[in-house]
């Protein structure tokens, strides 16, 4: 890998470096990993600290694992040991030196409010046909996943996809002053994050950082139908290409079908039919912005459709499950924000309009000081699209409720076991359930306690 090829010239010039066991082969080791428990016999432990945990706690257990050497940011006092002023900075360094010595390598950044990780995934499934890609792995999209996927980096690699994600400013900048994409997009801006970032505006200033490295020849991927973004579309000095369903862009979905399925992509007066594995209106965006970024990377439209069909969507999103007694169950656990909560019950309500509906939700995180007023938005945006019934998990998700249609039945929940009183799937019939929430509220394990 080419980590193995590139680290002693590094440290070699590392102003960062404080001491280096002498006796180390820099280059003889397997893979490097910052989790003493995965350690294989053979890798590099970097002890990474945090704001609740210290990595050199970890690497003696690194060493009985079988590590070859180790980088940390204090001196221990033993073999193997290299020291440097702060792991974190050394793995963003390093991170980007490797970019930097990688000439043939195109890189490609994704950020935005939602969709992130599909838009991600569908670019990896439509460039994987053509080229040799790496990509994070899950959402791995911080100051420390984006660094480690880098060091997964190959000479066979052609090109590298980098989900960035952030909650606080100026953390865009730093993953693009590391991997200087030259292909990037904002899929689209909506409140997520705003205990840090206090407004829109504020996020699409972050998110904007993206392409702050860009040049002339490099390739801005625009949502042309999300009002903050547009604007800019004729102030920035690169390549541009536009994406959108309800504005005149270059690449359109036309012809969407009502459960949100199919549709009819257009480019350069050249069309495709399209049908999802994944449905959504969020993966028909999706599907345009990385159809966007493959149409400027020289990927015919063809190949750009096959790509589409051929993703299976992402585990915990918007997952369909159909139960007997005509019974559905939306999987929606994965994260959950004001905007995706609102596409979620506008989506359900679309595609299942004969049904019942019912919607078992936990708190939105993250949110600061606009919480309160964007879960009461919520639970009346639930009672527009026809639930009937709301059940809420958690101290914020109460605010769902608040000032709440009276004709929705309301429901809360001390534990998610709890649900089991409410609803019982054998005496339900046509009935869909949307369950969602933000990551930390674990709403997937309320499916321990319905299918009970």
């Amino acid at each position: 890998m080419l980590v193995n090829l590139l680290i002693e010239n590094f440290i070699d010039q590392y102003d960062g470096l404080v001491y280096r066991d002498p006796n180390i082969k820099l280059d003889s080791f397997n893979k490097i990993s910052t989790d003493s428990r995965t350690i294989n016999d053979g890798d590099l432990f970097i002890a990474l600290d945090g704001e609740n945990f210290s990595g050199d706690k970890f690497v003696e257990e690194a060493l009985e694992n079988g590590a070859e050497y180790f980088i940390t940011h204090s001196q221990i006092g033993c073999s193997k040991e290299i020291v440097v002023d702060s792991t974190l900075k050394f793995i963003q360094e390093f991170a980007a030196y490797i970019i930097k010595n990688f000439k043939k390598l195109k890189v490609f950044g994704i950020t935005g409010t939602n969709g992130k990780t599909s838009t991600k995934e569908i670019l990896n499934c439509i460039l994987s046909k053509r080229y040799k890609v790496l990509s994070n792995i899950g959402n791995l999209n911080n100051q420390i996943g984006v660094p480690l996927t880098i060091f997964r980096l190959e000479e066979s690699h052609e090109i590298l996809i980098l989900e960035m994600g952030t909650n606080s400013e100026g953390e865009i900048f730093n993953l693009a002053q590391i991997a200087r994409p030259s292909y990037a997009t904002i899929t689209n801006i909506g409140n997520g994050h705003t205990e840090k970032l206090i407004n829109k505006e504020s996020i699409l200033e972050e998110k904007s950082n993206i392409y702050h490295f860009f040049d002339s020849d490099s390739v801005f991927c625009f949502n042309f139908d999300d009002d903050l973004i547009r604007p800019r579309f004729n102030h920035l000095n690169s390549k541009k290409i536009s994406f959108g369903i309800t504005n005149d862009a270059e690449v359109m979905a036309r012809k969407i079908s009502s459960d949100f399925s199919s549709f009819s992509m257009c480019y350069d007066k050249k069309q495709v039919q399209i049908t999802l594995k994944a449905p959504g209106i969020n993966n028909i965006y999706n599907s345009l912005c990385s159809a966007s970024l493959a149409i400027e990377a020289g990927v015919d439209l063809e190949t750009v459709a096959a790509g589409i069909e051929s993703f299976e969507g992402i585990k915990n999103r918007f997952k369909i499950i159909e139960l007997k007694n005509k019974n559905v169950i939306i999987n929606d656990t994965y994260n959950a924000n004001p905007d995706s909560m609102q596409k979620a019950i506008e989506m359900t309500s679309k595609i299942f309009q004969s049904k019942k509906k019912i919607a078992i939700l936990g708190d939105m995180l993250e949110l600061g000081k606009i919480s309160e007023e964007e879960h009461i938005k919520i639970g009346n945006h639930l009672a527009i699209n026809g639930f009937s019934e709301l059940y809420s998990f958690g101290d914020k998700a109460e605010n769902y409720a608040k000032k709440i249609n009276k004709g929705v039945v309301y429901g809360k929940l001390k534990n998610h076991s709890e649900i089991k009183k409410y609803i019982n799937l054998d005496s339900t019939t046509n009935t869909v359930i949307l369950v969602k929430g933000s990551r930390g509220m674990r709403m997937e394990k309320i499916f321990d306690s319905l299918n009970n």
